[in-house]
């Protein structure tokens, strides 16, 4: 008995520190539980890795043969080196052409609403989206040249107006110059060089609150667009763009023209932070070598001259009354708060920064033509002209000698023409120097003692257009006279009035 108790004690006592001894015997492996890391969340974060290969749309304003396009594609390439090739960005240009608003101000708009990763739009359209900042860059008559300009973009100034974009759902990367804004005419012989010259002139602008401000409180009418006004506020680098061969002021600068490189809020914190300092870092590179390679004034001049424009100085007391003149304006402007910071900060840095060289007077201002009556002794033929197809060749000089820059004569006019009569039924194809090509299509009927030529909704660059001629026949051939246009006429009637020769029966 006794036995069989001691037996049974030492049982107990043995199964007691059985259980009380840790397990050393690993359990199955097919029913262990996942490995767990502790992480000390007291020590700082290491900076994540960078994720998957991504791909970001970058809206730009711009088409791809602006100023600007250097510089997106510099961006582009900096992403694509800083993050060793796993950040990708793919540009989408024009991209406001089909947006309401149009241009720069629909591509803040899309960008903003996450239709595009980034974007790239002047500074002058956020105020149309409550952002205000940037107006300090457009006070009329603050920043006059370019040393400032690229100063102001490098400085506090830009970043403290970068900083501002976070009201709209923005972040702001960089902030750079592109060139100085002056007003042009495009009606021969009459410069713009006083307020007076503004008054009651249709003013082509690029859409802003302030750009349209400056415009009426100046008297002119701004519009945008590609005809039908008298003056235009533009930059030396950008007159291209305008009808005609226009004539600059040189020394009336309104204000500068920045862009504004910036990303949708959602999509940049999407990215780790490995992804977004890559394009913080490529979008100070950027800046870096714009401001490195910024065209200054005198020599965008030197250009504009050299390629057939015109600059035009206006007096000491001209230059007064516009600023004068312009004064409400920055009265306006100053209304923000933030704003009477900015162009304080501005002005202590202009009085401390060597202003660059401007623009200097080069060209004639041609006597202004008188209008272009029909000679007495011309009979222009009645009714409609006969079927045929016609063609002639208009040079780069052919341009040139109707009054366009020959840089514009060359790579966007000259060419081949050929337009088609068939039974009320008109077709114009062109075929341009550098392989370009384009067609119109119109039907065509006697509208009193004039050929109207009504084009079609769908006819691309010619949709809309209405045009009213004579026409007549001699042994040079067919022989038309631009009476009438609803759209650019410097140009339609360069085209359209050097014989045409025939070359095939309808």
């Amino acid at each position: 008995m006794f036995t069989n108790r001691l037996l049974y004690f030492l049982m107990v006592v043995f199964l007691v520190i059985t259980a009380c001894t840790p397990q050393v015997a690993a359990t199955p492996k097919e029913s262990s539980p996942p490995a767990v890391t502790l992480v000390d969340t007291s020590a700082p974060e290491a900076t994540p890795v960078q994720g998957e290969p991504i791909i970001l749309r970058l809206a730009v304003a711009d088409a791809q043969d602006r100023l600007s396009t250097p510089y997106v594609l510099e961006f582009i390439k900096q992403v694509q080196t800083l993050s060793d090739g796993d950040i990708t960005i793919e540009p989408v240009w024009d991209a406001g052409a089909e947006t309401t608003p149009a241009f720069e101000q629909g591509v803040v708009r899309v960008v903003n609403e996450g239709q595009y990763d980034l974007g790239l739009a002047a500074s002058r359209a956020w105020d149309s989206s409550g952002v205000t900042s940037f107006q300090a860059l457009q006070a009329p008559f603050l920043i006059t040249d370019d040393a400032l300009s690229e100063a102001v973009a490098a400085s506090d100034i830009g970043t403290r107006m970068l900083e501002s974009l976070s009201s709209t759902g923005a972040v702001g990367l960089a902030l750079w110059p592109e060139d100085l804004r002056h007003p042009f005419s495009v009606v021969p012989g009459k410069p713009v060089l006083s307020p007076e010259d503004f008054k009651g002139a249709t003013v082509r602008v690029v859409p802003s609150e302030v750009s349209h401000l400056l415009i009426e409180t100046l008297g002119g009418i701004p519009m945008f667009g590609d005809g039908n006004y008298q003056a235009a506020e533009s930059g030396l680098r950008q007159g291209f763009s305008l009808t005609g061969t226009p004539t600059a002021t040189g020394n009336i600068i309104f204000f500068p023209k920045f862009q504004v490189l910036f990303a949708n809020r959602a999509a940049f914190e999407k990215l780790n932070e490995a992804q977004r300092t890559v394009l913080r870092e490529a979008a100070a590179a950027t800046q870096e070598k714009v401001i490195a390679e910024h065209l200054r004034e005198v020599d965008a001049a030197t250009a504009w001259c050299a390629d057939g424009g015109t600059i035009v100085m206006a007096s000491e007391e001209q230059v007064a009354a516009f600023e004068a003149a312009a004064q409400p304006v920055f009265d306006k402007i100053e209304e923000e708060p933030l704003n009477v910071e900015l162009i304080t900060a501005i002005r202590e840095l202009k009085a401390k920064t060597a202003p660059a060289l401007g623009a200097e007077a080069c060209g004639s201002v041609a006597a202004a033509p008188s209008p272009d009556p029909i000679p007495d002794t011309q009979v222009w033929s009645e009714g409609l002209p006969p079927n045929g197809v016609w063609q002639t060749e208009l040079t780069t000089d052919d341009f040139v000698q109707a009054g366009f820059l020959r840089s514009v004569a060359e790579r966007e006019w000259a060419g081949i023409y050929t337009i088609t009569f068939k039974d009320g039924k008109y077709l114009s194809v062109w075929q341009g120097l550098q392989g370009q090509t384009g067609q119109c299509q119109a039907n065509y009927e006697v509208v009193g003692d004039v050929l109207r030529l009504t084009y079609y909704t769908d006819a691309g660059e010619c949709k809309g257009l209405v045009e009213d001629f004579r026409w007549r026949m001699d042994h040079e051939g067919l022989h038309l006279h631009l009476v009438a246009r609803n759209g650019a006429f410097v140009e339609s009637k360069a085209i359209l009035e050097k014989p045409w020769q025939k070359i095939a029966d309808q």
